[in-house]
């Protein structure tokens, strides 16, 4: 037997929850986003894993400032070679 449809008013509180969740998802990903380039600030060869570092590209200099107000956009997280594990 199919569920019944949800009111408008079940709807739009299941929405501004989501909403909710999201908001605080993005803010806890922006966190360790700082903290992810504070630690590669100071160890910028770091192994994320066996044969890999992490490389960060601050896309903000050289760029127009405006409309850019989260911190996640600033950088461009990449994972290159690491040097040593290079043939």
């Amino acid at each position: 037997m199919p569920k019944k449809p949800r009111t408008v008013a079940e709807l739009f509180a299941a929405h501004e929850a989501l909403a909710e969740q999201a908001k605080a998802l993005y803010d806890q990903k922006d966190e360790t986003l700082k903290k992810l380039v504070r630690a590669w600030k100071k160890n910028k060869t770091a192994k994320v894993t066996d044969t890999q570092v992490l490389e960060v590209e601050d896309t903000w200099r050289g760029k127009m400032k405006a409309f850019a107000p989260a911190f996640s956009h600033r950088y461009k997280l990449n994972l290159r070679t690491a040097p040593e594990s290079r043939g």
